[in-house]
């Protein structure tokens, strides 16, 4: 399954607009948590159909579902998480792959993240959807004005 995932990595990058992605394997399962800076986590909807598409995708299907960021109704607030639980159609394992989504703005201040994705080269269409265009904004001026360190 962690060959599988790290195959399809690059869709965190291509479909969503998560900021800051961590993975790790607990032993029975890969437990992913991603962080957005939209206080609806966006964007999620589009990774699970791609990670779960019959024939590009993984052996698994989304079993459980906690989320109400797209519900019409849903507060538009921060700190909002949705989880994905995914099984496999033939791994025979419960929950294989766990996938929490936080709409965490890191306290509003994206200073340190813009700063290193852009010391990796992060491409500016990419920067535009994933971090609020006012942040990037206030990094780049105080970034001129050398108050960044």
């Amino acid at each position: 399954m962690g060959s599988a995932l790290l195959r399809r990595i690059a869709l965190f990058h291509t479909v969503t607009a998560f900021y800051r992605v961590q993975c790790w394997d607990d032993g029975d399962s890969w437990k992913i948590d991603a962080r957005t800076a939209h206080p609806r986590a966006r964007r999620h909807d589009q990774l699970l159909q791609r990670l779960c598409h019959p024939r590009w995708g993984l052996p698994v299907h989304v079993a459980h579902r906690f989320c109400h960021c797209a519900e019409p109704d849903a507060p538009y607030q921060w700190n909002h998480t949705c989880a994905f639980y995914f099984e496999g159609h033939t791994t025979g394992k419960d929950d294989p792959i766990y996938l929490r989504v936080h709409a965490s703005p890191e306290g509003r201040d994206y200073d340190r993240q813009i700063t290193t994705l852009r010391q990796v080269g992060a491409p500016e269409a990419w920067m535009a959807r994933a971090l609020p265009q006012e942040a990037v904004q206030h990094h780049d001026q105080h970034f001129q004005a050398g108050l960044l360190r």
